[in-house]
Order: structure tokens, then C-alpha cells, then sequence
């Protein structure tokens, strides 16, 4: 006979039910709740002003085609990312004054993160304050899905996995970092992309408000960019006619007004041995053959999600103590030593961050100092004395930059978050185009004329620094080191009264507002980014200063944008 299914009996049923009744409950485990990337609009800080983080993209140029390969830019790529702070309200309140931050030399946007809130969160009632960080389009190529799962999870091993070991996340797995022959293209993103690319982006801002309303900010390399764009030539239009101010922060030229460009033709095309660092700025024929983008000597391209695992780690399991072989072998880079031995969360990100241990000079933090063990003195991959644990028995931990004595000025909170908070965002600029900082240096007189290799022959339309008339605010930290680089930018304007139409008018630049320099030369080079506004100090009294200045350069009232995509 077939066989029939049958269904179980009344009686079976129920002594099923009471089985399971009698016995302990099950546990199911929960499914881990369903990944979705870090919002691109979100608030991002409660307090008595509320700020709201938005990201988007805005088109771009179309630079050239790399004109020994003819590759031309994706059309994806032709787009710059823009971190918008501002406060939260719908409809957005009106604001006085937007400053767009153009970041520095292997900088990306959340190199702002500190420094933008702060500007924000100095708002009132009817006088709000936005800050829009810039994401140059080599941003666009960095792969952060790894990173971005990791925030979702606050679990950094996932990240550490991801990037090292091919394991996917969420059904990704990392392809790799990208390799120059990948990016030849990328040889033509260069002054004149940059400064199109921001230009679209301010731009935004209906012409009419512009003048009144846009503040131009650069740090480091950004510095000189900015200067640049102020003294660009835009179809018989000057850049500086467009902003209500530039702020210039621990960078400056120091070729403005030179008589001539200050780097050779010859050396442009084919590097100079002579220039100090002069790996990191390869000649033009170079970079169109090979070295589209710069690396790190020695640290290379993995050191970015390392530094932002690190700083997972530190905000989400400070005490803990993680072996982790990636991290080490950088550290064994970083700070020069031949074994690492433990440490905690905290302290590893303080030893790779703060200026007395960190090897890359240029890119610390002054945010406390180890304790638990032994240092010792040490020569820096830049020639620097810094010091580095020499205890191999010790574990050693971190004190907080505010109860170090003397108090120092930047948190481990605030830095590790601009490693890694945000979708696709980061401190770091992975491929940074060597183009960049080559043109900046050509175009650096501000005065380029008909004759003058840049213009003449690669296009660098910086022609109009003799004339700027815009009030200029510069900050110099622990990098630039001295008010006295200023002078030759201040020699360029000083018989150049504010321009009209400016609430400044007629001013001369002996004006204590038409052009500032502030010390804050016990500031790293980075603490003006990144240092925390607790209400002390040297960082308190620089974000005052720069609010207080862009409040003094703008007419009351403001100008109203769209909520996240402008």
C-alpha cells in the first residue's frame, strides 16, 4: 500500500504543548538588526545649539585626459563631496556667514570635524553660523564600506577584517586599495580642477550673497589654495570678488607678490632633488607616468584604517587591550621601535596622534600623555627628537589632554571621531593627487602675467592677488610658527583699502579687522582642526576669534538654504 501522511493526533498535540510548557524556555538567538550605511543627514550634536551634519555631492568640472595614456576622468568622479554643518532646523535658520574649509595636504573633510562644529555652535537666535567642509574628488575613490559597517556594528574587527584579512562585511568584499596605474587620469586633477570644483560648490550660494555671506577658509596646503582661488581669474572676474573674507590657518605661500614664479619650468616638469621632502612632489612627467597620487614613505596606504580602527577602539573600549599586528607594525614605523609592548586602547591612539611620540609631524595633536611605563628619546621619520614606551614589561595607558598639567588642547574623543564618524568620511585624504601640490607651488605669487611659464603655459589663472580687497584673517599655529610669514602677503595688500559693498569699506589694512594675524603658535599644526572647545585656552580663543571676525565682515540678516541638498 502507498504510504499516506497523517496528521498527528489531538492527544499527541497536546502533550507536546505541555512538555514545552513544563520545560525551561528556549533562548532564540536575534538576528543582528539589518545593515544600512551612516545616514547622510543626521544630527550629530545636542546641546544649547543643535547641529546637524548633511553630505552630499556637487557636480564638478571635467579636467583633461592624461595626455600620455588618454584616459579621461569617469563621469562619476567628475563630483566633490560637501560636509554641511549647520544648525538643525526646518526650514534651516538664515545664515550670516558660510564658511567653506578647504582642507590640507592629505586632508579630507572630517579634518574640519572639531573646528566646524565649533564655528556652528557659536550661533545665535537670528545669527546662525554654517561650516562646509570640502571632500576633494579624490576622496571619491577611497573605499570606506568597511569602515562604515564598522560604525553601524561599533565593532572596529570588523574594519580590521575587512581591509587586512578579505573577509567581507555584509557581502562585500575590500578589492583592494587602488593601485597608480588604476588612476592615471588622476594626473590632471590639479590646481585648476580644484579650484573649479570649489568654485561650483560656492556657487550654491546665489550671487548676491556671496560677498556677504561666503568666508573662505584653507589650513596648511588649503591655505595656499585658497589664496589662489581669491586671486583666480574667473572669465575677467576676480575669486575675491565672490567672498566676504579669507581665512588662512597655520598656511601661507610666502611667494605672494614675487616677481616671478619661484620654481622653475624645468624643475615643474621634472622634480627638483633640491626641494626638502621632495619625494612628496614629484615633477609633472612623473606623475603622468606613475605617481598619480601620494603615499606615505614607508607607512603607505593601509595606515588610514588603521588609524581609524585605532580611534573606534579608543572611544568604544578604552581600557581594553587589543593585539593587533596591523596597528603594530605601523607603530613599529610611526614611532621608530623594535617592539610594541601593551598598551591600552586609549594610549595607542594617544601615542599615535600626539605631537611628542608621532612621527609624522605634521599631522599631530597635542591630547595628553602616556603614563604606566618608561619612554625614552627617539629620531622621527622627519628628523625630529620625539619619544617612544621603552618598557617591553609595562602596559602603559593614557592621561587626558585636560588633566595633563599644563592642560593641552585637543581630546582623544575628538580626534579619533574625525577618523572614522560619518558615511565615507574620514580625517585623511588616501589618494591625495601629487598634481595638487605641484600647481599650488607654480601659481603661488598671486601675480602670475602674460609671459609667466604657469599662466602661459599650463593655464594658472592666479593673476589678481595685487588687487584683493576682501578683510584677510590668518592663524598661525605650531607649522608656519611665526606672524612674520605673513608679510609677504601683507606687503601684496596693504595699499588695497576693503573694496566697497563690504561692511568694512574703505578700511585700510592697518584696520585691526581688514587683516588679522593671530597667534596661536602653541597650537600643533593640527590642534586649530581638531582641538576641543571646552571653553579654556588657546583653542576657545581662536574659534571666538574667527566668529567674532566673520560676524564683524557681514551684514546682518543671512541667506536661507535648502535643508541637505543645496
Amino acid at each position: 500500500m502507498p504510504l499516506r501522511r497523517t496528521c498527528p493526533s489531538a492527544l499527541v498535540l497536546a502533550s507536546a504543548a505541555l512538555l514545552v510548557a513544563c520545560s525551561d524556555p528556549v533562548e532564540l538567538p536575534i538576528p543582528p538588526a539589518p545593515y544600512t550605511p551612516p545616514p547622510s543627514s543626521t544630527v550629530v550634536e545636542d546641546g544649547p545649539v543643535r547641529i546637524r551634519r548633511d553630505v552630499f555631492l556637487v557636480p564638478g568640472v571635467t579636467p583633461p585626459p592624461n595626455p600620455l595614456t588618454g584616459s579621461a576622468t569617469p563621469a562619476e568622479l567628475n563630483a566633490v563631496r560637501v560636509v554641511r554643518y549647520r544648525v538643525d532646523a526646518d526650514p534651516p535658520a538664515p545664515a550670516r556667514a558660510v564658511a567653506v574649509l578647504m582642507p590640507g595636504f592629505l586632508g579630507g573633510a572630517s579634518s574640519y570635524d572639531s573646528m566646524a562644529r565649533a564655528v556652528v555652535r557659536r550661533s545665535k537666535q537670528g545669527e546662525a553660523f554654517e561650516a562646509w567642509a570640502i571632500d576633494r574628488r579624490s576622496n571619491l575613490l577611497e573605499d570606506h564600506h568597511g569602515l562604515d559597517v564598522a560604525e553601524f556594528r561599533k565593532d572596529p574587527e570588523i574594519a580590521k577584517r575587512y581591509y587586512f584579512e578579505e573577509e567581507p562585511a555584509e557581502d562585500k568584499t575590500f578589492p583592494g586599495f587602488v593601485d597608480q596605474t588604476a588612476v592615471d587620469y588622476a594626473s590632471e586633477w590639479g590646481l585648476d580642477t580644484t579650484i573649479g570644483d570649489l568654485r561650483r560648490v560656492i556657487e550654491i550660494v546665489a550671487p548676491e550673497e556671496r560677498k556677504a555671506r561666503v568666508f573662505l577658509v584653507g589650513h596648511s596646503l588649503g591655505a595656499t589654495i585658497v589664496e589662489e582661488y581669491a586671486a583666480w581669474d574667473f572669465d575677467g572676474k576676480p575669486g575675491y570678488g565672490e567672498l566676504a573674507g579669507l581665512v588662512l590657518v597655520d598656511g601661507v605661500a610666502r611667494q605672494e607678490g614675487a616677481a616671478a614664479p619661484t620654481i622653475t619650468e624645468e624643475d615643474y616638469l621634472k622634480g627638483s632633488s633640491q626641494e626638502p621632502n621632495a619625494y612628496l612632489t614629484p615633477g609633472l612627467e612623473t606623475i603622468r607616468k606613475t605617481t598619480r597620487y601620494i603615499a606615505l614613505p614607508l607607512l603607505g596606504l593601509k595606515i588610514y584604517p588603521v588609524a581609524a580602527v585605532a580611534g573606534m577602539r579608543a572611544m568604544w573600549s578604552p581600557t581594553a587591550i587589543t593585539e593587533d599586528p596591523y596597528r603594530d607594525n605601523a607603530f613599529l614605523t610611526l614611532l621608530s621601535l623594535t617592539q610594541v609592548p601593551r598598551m591600552t586602547n586609549r594610549a595607542a591612539m594617544g601615542f599615535a596622534m600626539d605631537e611628542a611620540s608621532n612621527g609624522v609631524s605634521f599631522a599631530a595633536v597635542s591630547c595628553g600623555e602616556s603614563k604606566g611605563g618608561a619612554l625614552a628619546a627617539y629620531d622621527s621619520l622627519f628628523g625630529t627628537k620625539l619619544i617612544q614606551p621603552s618598557d617591553p614589561t609595562a602596559t602603559y595607558d593614557w592621561v587626558e589632554y585636560d588633566a595633563k598639567s599644563p592642560r593641552e588642547h585637543t581630546s582623544l574623543d575628538d580626534i579619533s571621531r574625525s577618523w572614522f564618524e560619518g558615511p565615507s568620511l574620514d580625517f585623511a585624504e588616501w589618494y591625495f593627487p601629487a598634481r595638487l601640490s605641484l600647481d599650488a607651488q607654480a601659481a603661488a605669487t598671486l601675480v602670475l602675467k602674460d609671459g609667466d611659464w604657469p599662466l602661459a603655459t599650463h593655464g594658472m589663472r592666479a593673476i589678481h592677488g595685487a588687487s584683493m580687497d576682501l578683510p584677510i584673517f590668518a592663524a598661525v599655529a605650531g607649522l608656519v610658527g611665526d606672524t612674520a610669514a605673513l608679510d609677504p602677503l601683507r606687503a601684496l595688500v596693504q595699499n588695497v583699502p576693503i573694496g566697497p559693498d563690504r561692511p568694512l569699506a574703505g578700511k585700510p589694512r592697518t584696520d585691526p579687522d581688514a587683516f588679522v594675524v593671530l597667534d596661536i603658535v602653541k597650537l600643533t599644526h593640527i590642534d586649530p582642526l581638531s582641538g576641543t572647545d571646552d571653553g579654556q585656552g588657546d583653542v576657545t580663543k581662536w574659534y571666538d576669534s574667527l566668529t567674532t571676525w566673520m560676524t564683524t565682515n557681514s551684514p546682518a540678516g543671512g541667506v536661507v538654504l535648502a535643508p541637505s541638498d543645496p
